[in-house]
């Protein structure tokens, strides 16, 4: 390794530890009042995470979700995007958010495979969280899991298109009772809308300090995670 590549990753290295010492963890407190949607809460966390592939590449996901439910949560009540298509593309961000979760939580249900194979496991799923909730087992009660496998099974992440969704929910020249989906029993309905958040509320929290904390200050550690990353990369995101 050249002295200029290694003074590179040395400084990001310590750059990553600067961050980690003073990052906030987020999380969400679960809620089922219709008109309270839950809200971040943060916390400040110093305890050291592992500092494993399979970790990080969860913990991505896992961020991935906390941001998705964040925007769902901004906007979801948002008076410009009260009307169906609106809430629509809102309900979308929701739908994001749990299948980050349960990718997160099916990679940690994984530790016993390489984490490239965990990774492509999880990945075959592809947008299907009737898949991921079968495959995800970090929880031992798995109420959750089977609430968002049931609930959101039938409801694919392509109606983030309005031409999509009004096939789905709306379709022309058919009556709504054929419809492939029922609107007015999903995201027209609001105490349903804020069930499926409240399992999603369950996954966040409850994978979060798995994924919290401090990296471990070994510079050297850090230097070969950045080598592992770098290779899964090239390996399994090319």
């Amino acid at each position: 390794m050249s002295n200029l590549l290694l003074e590179a990753k040395t400084i990001r290295a310590l750059t990553d530890i600067s961050e980690a010492r003073t990052q906030m963890h987020i999380t969400h407190e679960s809620q089922t009042d219709p008109q309270h949607l839950p809200n971040p809460s943060f916390h400040w966390v110093m305890q050291e995470k592992p500092l494993s592939l399979l970790h990080s590449i969860a913990e991505h996901f896992h961020r991935d979700a906390v941001y998705f439910a964040t925007r769902f949560d901004v906007l979801w009540e948002n008076g410009q995007l009260m009307h169906k298509m609106g809430r629509t593309k809102s309900f979308v961000d929701l739908l994001m958010a749990c299948e980050c979760s349960l990718k997160s939580h099916a990679l940690l249900s994984l530790q016993d495979l390489p984490p490239a194979e965990a990774y492509r496991e999880v990945r075959s799923c592809g947008h299907n969280i009737h898949r991921l909730a079968k495959l995800a087992a970090y929880l031992p009660d798995r109420a959750a899991y089977q609430h968002l496998g049931a609930e959101l099974a039938q409801l694919p992440v392509h109606i983030r298109y309005s031409l999509e969704a009004y096939e789905t929910f709306f379709p022309a020249f058919v009556d709504r009772k054929y419809a492939d989906q029922n609107y007015s029993e999903t995201i027209g309905n609001n105490p349903w809308v804020v069930r499926v958040r409240g399992s999603l509320g369950v996954l966040v929290d409850g994978i979060a300090n798995e994924l919290s904390g401090a990296i471990p200050m070994d510079l050297e550690l850090l230097l070969q995670h950045e080598h592992e990353l770098r290779e899964f990369a090239k390996t399994c995101l090319k």
